[in-house]
């Protein structure tokens, strides 16, 4: 079983394999990130063991993107940040389909768009407000413009992470996206995506996204999740469960599960997707290797079917992926509106990567934007 959730008494998570994790990877090749805060931690162990105190050291290693080559980042805790040896490797994507782009949609302002702004909001700084008895916090650009209709993305956190933690997708999108986060449930430090689960977190993602989209001038358009490990099982929960309100996911160690949709069909017609893997990740490893039907390699596929795909992803049954796949990035085949892509890595455990993860998701859901 892969660990994803929290139930009462069972608090803990398990402890990354690597160090802190940090905003401090640059996107692509431009200086340090700034102002995002510090990752904690990877899913919940069921057996109660313990607390997860951190995230990784991007290292750059994990090669360029599929969609034209940004590099992988810089290290967060100083290091050399040299993988874009490794990334021009693949730069082109060639082990999917050379990095095809998806054709605009066209914004859907909000009823928020034009409204005054309320003087005690803040701009450029995270405002926090309180929905369903939960902490929440919500970001505007530093320039908003009440007449220019934001890109939404939701930022999920993993297990025992302090607070508001960003990964440095503030940071990414920069003056672009209006960013938004919610808090574990009371008394919780996971969110709650486990089995038989009442997803308590959907109703709180409701409730933010109608608060920014009355308020403020967002697209409706184009509203987007992305998380790590517990904030990623999320995500794809998201996914399923309001795949009629998102645009596309990006989702750094976590899976999908077929109990996310309750039985019935997934509501949308598909998403941009981009996964994100690491190879010696044994919190929420890539395979389903134990067989109970979720993993990330469960996510892939599903994604592909979902979005009509003419490429399908490996299984463990079929053998590991050619050594192009491993420690770069790739775009499936022939996905129309919806690409989907995977970063698999190794030597990195169960980390968010972020100096990979969110310029990649970034760079990804761009593509969707109006131009």
């Amino acid at each position: 079983m892969i660990f994803r959730s929290v139930r009462p008494l069972l608090l803990s998570c398990i402890v990354p394999l690597l160090g802190a994790c940090s905003s401090n990877n640059a996107p692509d090749n431009s200086a340090g990130q700034a102002g995002s805060t510090a990752n904690s931690g990877g899913q919940t162990n069921r057996s109660g063991s313990s607390s997860d105190a951190g995230s990784s050291t991007d290292a750059g290693s994990a090669g360029a993107l599929a969609t034209g080559g940004a590099s992988a980042g810089s290290s967060s805790s100083g290091g050399a940040g040299s993988g874009g040896s490794a990334g021009t490797t693949a730069a082109a994507g060639s082990a999917g389909s050379g990095g095809q782009s998806t054709v605009p949609d066209a914004a859907q302002p909000t009823a928020g768009c034009n409204k005054d702004l309320d003087a005690s909001v803040a701009l450029g700084k995270f405002n926090q407000i309180m929905l369903g008895g939960r902490a929440t916090w919500f970001r505007l650009p530093a320039n908003y413009d009440p007449s220019r209709a934001y890109p939404v993305i939701f930022v999920w956190k993993g297990c025992s992470a302090p607070g508001l933690t960003t990964y440095g997708m503030d940071t990414v999108a920069g003056n672009d996206a209006i960013i938004a986060q919610g808090d574990f449930p009371p008394g919780e430090s996971c969110y709650d995506t486990g089995d038989n689960s009442a997803y308590t977190d959907l109703p709180v993602f409701d409730a933010l996204l109608e608060h920014i989209e009355t308020n403020y001038c967002a697209d409706k358009a184009h509203v987007f999740s992305v998380g790590f490990s517990s904030g990623a099982w999320l995500t794809q929960l998201l996914g399923c469960q309001r795949g009629d309100v998102l645009r596309g996911i990006g989702t750094i160690a976590a899976a999908y599960t077929p109990a996310f949709a309750k039985g019935a069909a997934c509501p949308g017609n598909g998403l941009t997707a981009f996964m994100v893997s690491d190879l010696d990740d044994h919190t929420n490893p890539f395979y389903d290797e134990d067989k109970d039907g979720d993993s990330v390699e469960v996510a892939v596929n599903h994604w592909l079917g979902v979005n009509g795909c003419t490429e399908k992803a490996w299984t463990l049954e079929n053998g590991t992926p050619a050594d192009p796949d491993k420690a770069v990035c790739r775009q499936y085949s022939d996905c129309g509106r919806f690409p989907v892509e995977l970063c698999l890595t190794s030597g990195k455990g169960h980390a968010a990567q972020e100096g990979l993860s969110m310029p990649g998701f970034w760079k990804l859901f761009q593509q969707s934007l109006p131009k």
